[in-house]
C-alpha cells in the first residue's frame, strides 16, 4: 500500500470522515502539538495521548508499520474527524494484518468531550463495513473491560457477540456476514 494510495482513502459517515494515517502521519500523532491536524487541514484541538497509548503506537504500531508496509491500513491509526468542527474527536483501529483465518482485532477511544454522542458506534460501523471488503477479512474481534458497558452497548448495537472472558476482559466477535447491514 503506497502512502498517495492511504491519503487517497477515506470513509466517510453522516457525521464523520474516518481517515488512515499513514506511516509519517503516525508518527506525527503521537506529539500533540497541532503538526498533524495542520497536515490534515484540521482544526487543532485539545488531544492528549495517555502514556501507554504513546508507547504503545511507538514500540508496536510504527515499527510493525515500518517492517509491513503493506500492512499499514491494518495497523495504523483511523482519525475521526467531525465534519462541522473540522477537527479530531477520536480514533480507531486494527492492531495487526488479518490472521491466516481472516481474524482481526480493532481498538477505539474516543476524546472525552465526544463520549456517549454516538460517534464511536457511527464509526466502527463504517470501520467494519470498509474491512468486509477487503477479501482476506473475515472476522472482527474485540476486547474490553468488563466493567465498560458503554462500550459493550455499541458493539451490541454493531452485532458483536460476546465469545469469551477472563478475570476482567470480554472478547467479542462479528463474522463477515452477520454485519449491522443485516438488521
Amino acid at each position: 500500500m503506497t502512502t498517495n494510495s492511504i491519503n487517497s482513502l477515506r470513509l466517510e459517515t453522516s457525521r464523520l470522515y474516518l481517515i488512515p494515517l499513514t506511516y509519517e502521519q503516525l508518527q506525527l500523532y503521537v506529539t500533540p502539538d497541532g503538526k498533524l491536524e495542520y497536515e490534515l487541514g484540521l482544526l487543532p484541538g485539545d488531544r492528549e495521548i495517555a502514556d501507554d497509548f504513546k508507547r504503545t503506537i511507538e514500540s508496536y504500531l510504527i515499527p510493525y508499520i515500518e517492517k509491513n508496509p503493506e500492512y499499514t491500513l491494518y495497523a495504523t491509526l483511523w482519525v475521526m474527524v467531525e465534519k462541522t468542527k473540522n477537527t479530531l474527536i477520536g480514533d480507531l483501529g486494527f492492531n495487526a494484518a488479518p490472521s491466516d483465518k481472516g481474524v482481526i482485532e480493532w481498538g477505539y477511544s474516543t476524546y472525552p468531550d465526544y463520549m456517549n454522542q454516538g460517534y464511536m458506534t457511527e464509526a466502527l460501523a463504517a470501520l467494519a463495513e470498509w474491512a468486509f471488503t477487503q477479501p482476506e477479512v473475515k472476522i472482527i474481534i474485540a476486547q474490553t473491560h468488563k466493567d465498560n458497558f458503554a462500550t459493550h452497548k455499541v458493539l451490541a448495537k454493531l452485532k458483536f457477540a460476546a465469545f469469551a472472558e477472563a478475570d476482567q476482559f470480554y472478547w467479542w466477535r462479528l463474522d463477515k456476514y452477520e454485519t449491522a447491514e443485516d438488521s
